[in-house]
């Protein structure tokens, strides 16, 4: 077979099989369930909210290149957007949806394969806005540094960010609800997996997010997903509002 027939054979595959370098960023998931037992949501062009909505955030990244520093550094683009979709009312609109594209760059910094220490830095920047206009706008600019430890089976993601030119001017406040940084301990066991994320907890605009997730009907792609949100900062409409709530439903990543 010349180059050419195996060329087009590469098109052919490439086109039946929908294949393309994705991986997912942040946890994709869908909650049916998703259920604010403390307060009110705020109204939404005019629309009066449920407690009960559906949660869902879908999240992705593209490796574009490798080594340029020769520091084994990949250069990564990702696009995150999470949604809360008031489905159980009579309009079934969408109350909020935060979209959040970033460009980063991630170092290892243990090759060794051993379960102690620092793994890895990641310098990203990133964009992150609800897509509105007027009075209900809300978007930021930041530059962000993560630094994430290994011990054991205990990964810990320490992350810092500030925000850069005049974003901020549509939610001047939005960092003192945000603060600068938060704490992320992801623990496996077996086939489970809990986590917990942590900002501000000394401070009394903190927030607090659990998950656990578990492999359903055997599959190594579909899991049963619960989350719980406690705090402030859940959504950039909601930044300054406290959110306590819980949901249920399936991730198909973790």
């Amino acid at each position: 077979m010349d180059k050419t027939d195996t060329e087009t054979d590469e098109t052919i595959k490439q086109i039946v099989e929908s294949t393309f370098n994705m991986k997912a960023h942040n946890t994709n998931y869908f909650l049916p369930v998703s259920y604010r037992y403390d307060g009110k949501y705020p109204r939404t062009n005019f629309h009066k909210a449920n407690a009960m909505e559906v949660e869902f955030q879908v999240s992705f990244k593209f490796d574009i290149t490798q080594d340029l520093m020769g520091l084994g550094e990949t250069y990564s683009a990702a696009y995150t957007q999470h949604s809360f979709w008031q489905l159980y009312t009579k309009s079934a609109y969408f109350r909020e949806s935060n979209y959040n594209p970033e460009f980063f760059v991630t170092f290892p910094t243990d090759l060794s394969g051993d379960m102690y220490g620092l793994k890895a830095i990641r310098v990203s920047f990133a964009h992150q806005s609800n897509g509105r206009g007027g009075r209900e706008e809300r978007s930021w600019n930041y530059i962000s540094s993560s630094f994430t430890f290994q011990y054991k089976y205990l990964f810990t993601e320490l992350k810092l960010w500030t925000s850069w030119n005049s974003a901020l001017k549509y939610n001047p406040d939005l960092l003192d609800y945000l603060g600068h940084g938060h704490l992320k301990f992801r623990l496996p066991y077996k086939k489970h997996l809990f986590e917990v994320k942590l900002r501000d907890v000394f401070d009394s605009r903190a927030a607090m997010e659990t998950s656990y997730s578990y492999p359903l009907l055997g599959r190594s792609d579909l899991f049963f997903y619960a989350k719980t949100f406690n705090g402030y900062g859940e959504s950039l409409i909601d930044y300054d509002n406290n959110v306590n709530k819980v949901g249920f439903g399936f991730s198909i990543s973790r």
